[in-house]
């Protein structure tokens, strides 16, 4: 079977051959092991501007036209594209900038070339776009408009992190994988699968719980994140990165998934304003808590740990939304009773539960 590298090779020739020139590609490969590649360009026959898709996994490498999918797009439109590109020169000239590839796994990669002015340059990353390439959402926006419907959900995945939808996650690993019938142990050499194997039993898995559509779990306090595609068989798997044994980690999480032994987060609800809880306005931030860390509410942000100082519940900014036996609420009213008094204190455990803002 021809690989992605000799399709691509391909087409670079068969372009060439039409006499159409790129001007903005984006290449997809491995993404949920699909492949795709999509272009601006420009025919100089015919003197107009086209965007052309081309799924690679369908591509047959005898006749390549048979599928290729074009679509003219207007002047001002390419105008608009080139100008953004060319007056943000400055914000990624810096290769760092441009190279923003997670170096743990080879999937889920998209790269960017432009051909903006006499200037060629690549940019590289995994999954999603980085914040620091904002200026290329309204190219990838215009480049997804003019290609087929089915690729709406891709483009929405891709811009995740600039519609501040999802925070990038960077993986340790991405596999194909069978996680409810395949062997996990074949994933980790023998020392990680005894270290996991004790985790699991004396129950280091002290949180975990499925939030839209990922595992997130707390390992000796550690945070693990499992990705887990069950149509495709894809696993993904991040694990803190202060962690030094964070194969232990993942295998004690991914049994306990398997066992589907579950243990829910706390849920918290921070505002901005101490007004917002009593008259259920303004905006709210909802984070999985799992505990104090001296006189602070440990919260997942992203896949990092953060801390919210007892001082937001002092003033009436956070909000226990999801504390089963009260555990929470109680290891909170001790660490207040050592900073303020017991009639403070009091007054603040009567309103410290409350329900998620409609």
């Amino acid at each position: 079977m021809i690989s992605t590298d000799e399709k691509l090779n391909l087409i670079k020739k068969y372009l060439k051959k039409k006499k159409e020139e790129n001007i903005v590609e984006l290449i997809i490969r491995d993404y949920n092991e699909t492949n795709f590649y999509i272009s601006l360009l420009f025919n100089s026959e015919i003197k107009k501007f086209k965007v052309l898709y081309i799924p690679l996994d369908v591509m047959d490498t005898k006749n390549i036209e048979n599928y290729t999918c074009y679509q003219f797009i207007q002047i001002p439109l390419v105008n608009y594209i080139l100008e953004t590109i060319d007056s943000s020169k400055e914000k990624y000239e810096d290769l760092s900038v441009r190279d923003k590839l997670n170096k743990n796994i080879s999937s889920y990669y998209i790269e960017i070339n432009t051909h903006v002015g006499g200037v060629d340059f690549c940019f590289k990353t995994t999954q999603y776009l980085p914040k620091e390439w904002f200026f290329m959402y309204e190219v990838i926006m215009v480049l997804f408009e003019h290609i087929p419907n089915i690729m709406n959900e891709l483009c929405v995945e891709l811009l995740a992190v600039l519609n501040n939808s999802t925070s990038k996650i960077e993986y340790n690993s991405s596999l194909i994988f069978d996680l409810f019938n395949d062997n996990i142990e074949n994933l980790f050499q023998e020392n990680s699968v005894i270290d996991g194997k004790r985790y699991y039993d004396d129950n280091k898995v002290t949180f975990l719980e499925k939030v839209n559509g990922k595992y997130f779990a707390i390992v000796n306090d550690y945070i693990v994140i499992v990705d887990y595609n069950e149509n495709k068989k894809i696993l993904n798997l991040y694990c803190d990165h202060s962690c030094h044994d964070y194969e232990g980690q993942l295998y004690a999480v991914l049994k306990s998934i398997i066992k589907n032994k579950m243990k829910p987060f706390y849920k918290i609800t921070v505002a901005k304003s101490a007004d917002n809880f009593w008259n259920n306005t303004g905006s709210f931030q909802f984070y999985l808590c799992y505990g104090l860390k001296k006189n602070n509410l440990k919260v997942i942000h992203a896949s990092e740990e953060s801390l919210l100082p007892l001082s937001m519940v002092y003033k009436g900014l956070v909000k226990i939304c999801y504390d089963k036996e009260e555990k929470l609420k109680k290891e909170v009213i001790k660490h207040l009773e050592k900073i303020y008094s017991k009639e403070e204190v009091a007054k603040i455990s009567e309103n410290i539960v409350g329900e998620l803002p409609k």
